[in-house]
């Protein structure tokens, strides 16, 4: 069986289909004359910037638009196609004249216009503005406004919350402490203060950290809407201190104390014994059993005076909750005896190798203090002035230094007081 071949050309003997085809062909061949018409048929051109510009006096009294409901508009033009059809959203700009009439503060509905913008390279001006939508825009104007307000917080606890006393919750640490509100005038002058909200809902038993966004509210406390005002920061980060909490003995160190000098607890008396302090757990780890004050030089102790405040030093990550900065500590010296003595052994030490000291002071008469037992057995050659150059290998010259003693024969006695030596440096003759 032959199957019959279908050609096309065939169709245009058939007079039903080149009547269809006729019709056909008339609509399309009108619809695209009326695209390319614009003479009578307008164009859109989208996106064209809406620009308000106010008066330079209006600007100079301080005067700003901070909004305006439409940034572009839709203009339609007629005119020679050439032209029209070669025209961009850039080559054009909608303006509102009357804005330089503008010279207080207000809301204004100004009526739009269109012109040709800077940017029309071609000036292409063969064509009529038909219309242009919106026909009219609203703007405010105000003066420019700026205040500072430091951030408070709201930070509330749930019904019912119980704290873990094990544990101690502090003050919550912000990004900024303050905020700057700028704008309309008729806006900023509402504002009365600044502050987040937040809620705690669980027991705190490590730091909590949140961001949270600013709320401005009046001086009737009624929370204010953004609005045109500009926010700066807009938010703040949170962090609230929880830090485990610990009540921990206090106990005193010394510098320059005999060797064989031995106190038992009974004789150092500290008050305030203990502290509370709240620090991160492997800091609380590492201070141990107690805490050291800062060290007392005995050197300056004697039988006269033997109470002193020494510094509470923690580390920077923890805090003293029971505010004691110092601590006073006294010392029993009960049973110890003084004794005056002439010191005529003077060295000096760590001299530069070029350089030579020449002691002025012949003899120190200084107050040793010690058990009755060691002090008995002293002679003034058991003892021996140091002076330290250490750090002054440059000097030359005559000067002044402190000195140090060291006792032979007597591990628990010590010189009481300071005392300084006269001595001249020289440079070694070559």
């Amino acid at each position: 069986m032959k199957h019959k071949r279908f050609i096309l050309g065939r169709l245009f003997y058939n007079n039903k289909f080149v009547i269809f085809f006729s019709v056909l062909a008339s609509i399309i061949l009108w619809g695209c004359m009326v695209s390319t018409d614009t003479q009578d048929h307008p164009r859109p051109i989208t996106n064209v910037p809406v620009k308000v510009k106010l008066s330079t006096t209006a600007q100079s009294n301080g005067l700003k638009i901070f909004s305006q409901t439409n940034a572009t508009a839709t203009v339609y033009v007629k005119g020679n196609s050439m032209v029209v059809n070669q025209l961009k959203a850039a080559d054009l700009e909608v303006v509102a004249p009357l804005a330089a009439n503008i010279t207080t503060p207000g809301a204004y509905t100004l009526p739009l216009t269109v012109r040709n913008s800077s940017q029309n390279a071609n000036n292409l001006s063969a064509y009529t503005v038909s219309s242009v939508y919106p026909q009219q825009v609203l703007v405010s104007v105000d003066r420019y406004r700026e205040k500072t307000f430091q951030i408070e917080s709201n930070i509330k606890y749930k019904s019912g919350y119980k704290a873990d006393p094990s544990y101690f919750v502090g003050s919550p640490v912000l990004s900024a402490d303050a905020v700057t509100i700028s704008g309309p005038e008729k806006q900023v002058v509402q504002v009365n203060r600044a502050a987040f909200e937040y809620q705690i809902n669980d027991t705190l038993t490590e730091t909590k950290n949140f961001t949270e966004t600013l709320n401005l509210y009046d001086a009737n406390d009624n929370k204010i809407e953004k609005a045109d005002l500009t926010i700066n920061p807009e938010k703040v980060d949170v962090s609230i201190p929880v830090l485990p909490r610990e009540v921990i003995p206090i106990t005193a160190t010394f510098t320059n104390k005999p060797a064989g000098l031995s106190l038992n607890p009974s004789q150092i008396t500290v008050s305030p014994s203990t502290i509370e302090i709240a620090g991160p757990k492997d800091v609380l780890a590492n201070i141990g059993s107690s805490i050291s004050l800062n060290p007392i030089d005995f050197s300056v102790v004697s039988l006269s005076n033997n109470t002193f405040d020494a510094d509470v030093e923690l580390p920077s990550t923890c805090k003293n909750l029971s505010n004691i900065p110092t601590a006073k500590v006294s010392i029993d010296l009960s049973g110890m005896v003084t004794r005056k003595m002439l010191v005529s052994n003077i060295v000096v030490k760590n001299l530069s190798a070029e350089k030579t000291a020449s002691v002025k002071t012949k003899s120190l008469t200084v107050t040793v203090i010690g058990p009755p037992e060691e002090i008995s057995k002293l002679t003034d050659s058991n003892i021996t002035a140091q002076v330290d150059m250490s750090g002054k290998e440059n000097f030359s010259g005559p000067t002044e230094m402190p000195a140090t003693f060291s006792i032979s024969n007597a591990s628990s006695s010590w010189v009481s007081g300071s005392y300084m030596v006269n001595l001249t440096v020289a440079q070694k003759k070559s």
